[in-house]
């Protein structure tokens, strides 16, 4: 198995793509990296390459602030064009990339294209739940207006990903909403309640924002737009709640082992946690792993292992013979609003 990392893209690149790369494999991952990017400055950070590592040279990356589609055109080599391009030839098995968002759904759409019979591929974050089970919520931002029969498919492919790399069959599948009644929430949420509901999905209705990490539901869907100011919101009040603590105990003068212990024990909420350190862009047809612009070198290694375990649970084939048949029978779902 292989992967191509994008080490041109991120706040921290190349230095910490490099380095997650390294600590991945220093600590046994097995699965081959392809460093696309600069030779030069890869070499600069790693000159010696561990067994289990290449180098693709390029020079060209897209940066944060250059308009996706634009970038793509102009630069043909961008490091994450070629890491997309090496899935769709068949020669990495994955590629995984912290930069620009927008360039790499662009990437990976023009390049390794839609699993037949999705509308909308949809960027999946796993977030932390109270039974340590985690709560899969799509779409956090590929799509900022989205139709009924969008959210329907972004249903079928949560629940597809959490069965085969969590390992829960049939998993728990709401939508994010306003009320738990099925006739609470926008027009959007009530045009694919009955559908989800009449589904071959283990559907439990809709889940309100107050009970999304309660583990009411393992799969989670919303449009974009909504998923991604939660998700936001969501990090800066876990950075919150995680800084007032540390200060109310540093003046509660706890045990420097114990405040330790505490850090520690919040690790896993704050927003680069390891844990939660990646997103699977669901829907295309190959894996792209999307990880937050801010990911330094432990969240790119547990990035990189999540990336292995989604190539292995053989997800992309599972959404395209157990979902797509069900996915393109949905026609006669009513749209909603859009957005």
């Amino acid at each position: 198995m292989k992967i191509a990392v994008d080490v041109m893209g991120g706040d921290y690149a190349p230095q910490e793509l490099v380095s997650g790369a390294r600590s991945y494999l220093e600590n046994g991952g097995d699965a081959e990296l392809i460093l696309v990017g600069r030779e030069s400055a890869i070499r600069e950070i790693m000159p010696e390459l561990p067994k289990g590592c290449e180098i693709y040279d390029t020079p060209d990356f897209v940066e944060m602030g250059e308009a996706p589609m634009q970038a793509l055109r102009k630069k043909k080599n961008a490091s994450i064009a070629v890491a997309a391009r090496l899935v769709r030839e068949g020669k990495a098995d994955a590629l995984l990339s912290a930069g620009s968002t927008g360039a790499q759904m662009a990437a990976s759409f023009l390049e390794i294209g839609r699993i037949p019979g999705v509308e909308r591929p949809a960027i999946a974050v796993m977030l932390p739940s109270v039974d340590d089970h985690g709560v899969l919520l799509l779409d956090v931002g590929a799509n900022v207006d989205s139709r009924a029969n969008h959210l329907f498919q972004f249903a079928q492919m949560g629940s597809a990903y959490y069965e085969r790399v969590c390992g829960i069959k049939k998993p728990k599948v709401g939508i994010l909403s306003i009320g738990e009644e099925a006739s609470k929430g926008n027009e959007l949420t009530k045009a694919v309640y009955d559908s989800l509901k009449e589904s071959s999905l283990n559907f439990v209705g809709n889940v309100e924002a107050d009970h999304l990490y309660h583990g009411q539901a393992h799969v989670v869907v919303c449009d974009g737009f909504v998923g991604n100011v939660l998700l936001k919101a969501s990090e800066s009040i876990s950075e919150l709640i995680q800084g007032l603590l540390f200060k109310a105990a540093k003046g509660a003068a706890i045990a420097p082992e114990q405040l330790m212990q505490l850090k520690a024990g919040l690790k896993k909420f704050s927003p680069d946690a390891p844990e939660y350190s990646a997103a699977p862009l669901l829907g295309i047809n190959g894996v792209s792993v999307v990880c937050h612009g801010k990911s330094k070198a432990s969240v790119i290694a547990n990035a990189l292992m999540l990336a292995r375990s989604y190539v292995s649970a053989g997800v992309v084939d599972f959404i395209h013979s157990q979902v797509v048949k069900e996915v393109m029978s949905t026609e006669d779902v009513p749209q909603g609003r859009v957005g």
